[in-house]
């Protein structure tokens, strides 16, 4: 995998330089500290009252800076930390080598330089050449302080010449190992990086597939479960629907009759079929092997033709309620359709309300002209949240098994979303249900169909 070019080292992000990093920036400085104290005292011990008092002096200023750093460093500015100890380190050690000179310094070289250039290899690769310029410089002036000491002892001279050589050899080849080692760990890292990136992107890829597939499938049985549902349903309606067809008949021949009560019950009959038929009607709808015959109706009049089928659903505990406001505009709808969904409407409404209540149907035209609703309400108890959400399901009722196909308010929606319009249902418990069918409209410039 090709590794992209790496951002500028010298110009690290503000935020931090590492977990890892900052933990190891936080041991060093502490370990610069304590060595300083524990050298100081050791020569203390050692050397008595003749101590020279640049060495407390010395250590001092280097707890002083490491613990500066530190504070830095804990609230959260470790770039700015790192920095602070180079660029403190270095006049500290320019002091004390211009101080002792080069040869005094020899032992504890290795520990004086290597975190410095530790530190400067994390900043960056400019920080790093100008911090090994630095030491370099650092290490001539020790040389030249011991030489002009020796200045007319050639064997002197020359063993200062040679501390300087291994002096700046030493120093620039800790930096360009430790520059060649930390810019191949971050490039390392970088690799590691962009390979886990990848992945994370491979494993949702390969979620967002799996769940791809899920859902065709699950799409894929539901829609063999509603086909195979259709199909019964359309030829259980075509058999129940000729069934009803034969009782209309015999009773409208013997509505022809005479007598009061032999009416009464002849119509209660005729209503009970008419109801059925809505059933049927809703089943061969939902198979979608009926064709819907859609027509210009006029809303206010054809509502008001079905207040006599509505009543007869309802007992006398029930106010039924209609109210058109003289609306004036024409819809494309299928009669029949419309029929079944105010009956379907209705029926629902007569279970909600097993006390009665007040049953109404509003119809009103919109502002602008281009559509009018029709509102069913009632009092009854109502649905829940969760029950509302899921009442357009198909086949998603609440009544017990065999008293509810589910089809009632899903064939609704189907319907008037065929036709341009939409349904939405609000409901809330003991406060009942309302359901506004919006459908398209226009003005009553056509003679419209009659129911």
């Amino acid at each position: 995998m090709p590794v992209p070019p790496l951002p500028d080292p010298a110009a690290p992000a503000a935020s931090g330089l590492g977990r890892r990093t900052d933990a190891m920036l936080r041991g060093l400085m502490l370990l610069v500290a304590l060595f300083h104290v524990i050298y100081a005292g050791w020569l203390a011990l050692r050397t008595g009252p003749g101590l020279d008092r640049m060495v407390p002096a010395m250590a001092i200023l280097h707890v002083l800076v490491c613990l500066l750093c530190l504070l830095e460093h804990r609230a959260g500015r470790s770039v700015r930390a790192a920095s602070t100890f180079v660029l403190a380190q270095l006049p500290l050690l320019m002091l004390t080598y211009g101080y002792w000179g080069l040869g005094a310094q020899l032992r504890l070289q290795l520990l004086q330089m290597v975190p410095l250039l530790l530190v400067a290899a994390v900043l960056g690769h400019r920080t790093l050449t100008w911090a090994a310029a630095a030491l370099c410089a650092v290490l001539l002036l020790g040389s030249w302080v011991d030489a002009s000491g020796a200045m007319f002892r050639g064997d002197r001279l020359l063993l200062v010449g040679t501390d300087l050589g291994i002096g700046l050899f030493g120093v620039l080849f800790t930096a360009w190992l430790l520059h060649h080692s930390v810019t191949g760990l971050r490039e390392s890292l970088q690799v590691v990086q962009l390979r886990s990136q990848e992945l994370a992107r491979k494993r949702d890829e390969l979620q967002l597939e799996m769940q791809e597939r899920e859902r065709a499938r699950d799409q894929l049985v539901h829609a063999m479960k509603m086909e195979n549902v259709g199909r019964l349903a359309s030829g259980i309606a075509h058999d129940f629907n000729h069934l009803l067809g034969l009782i209309q008949m015999y009773v409208a021949k013997a509505g022809r009759s005479e007598g009061a009560p032999q009416q009464t019950a002849l119509q209660g009959a005729d209503a009970a079929v008419r109801r059925a038929s809505a059933v049927s009607r809703r089943l061969m709808d939902f198979s979608r092997l009926e064709a819907a015959r859609p027509q210009l109706l006029d809303a206010a009049a054809t509502v008001n033709a079905l207040l006599p089928l509505l009543e007869q659903v309802f007992d006398r505990r029930v106010d039924v309620e209609l109210d058109t406001a003289g609306v004036q505009c024409l819809i494309h709808f299928d009669p029949a359709q419309l029929e079944s969904i105010l009956l379907s409407l209705a029926v629902n409404a007569q279970q909600a309300m097993p006390e009665g209540g007040r049953f109404s149907v509003t119809v009103s035209p919109e502002s602008a002209g281009d559509a009018v609703t029709l509102r069913i309400q009632d009092t009854g108890h109502g649905m829940s949240e969760e029950v509302r959400r899921r009442c357009l399901e198909p086949f998603y009722t609440t009544k017990p098994v065999g008293q509810g196909t589910g089809l009632g308010l899903a064939v609704t929606a189907s319907l008037v979303a065929a036709a341009g319009g939409s349904v939405q249902v609000d409901s809330r418990p003991g406060q009942g249900t309302r359901v506004d069918l919006r459908l398209p409209s226009r003005p009553r410039s056509a003679r419209p169909s009659s129911l």
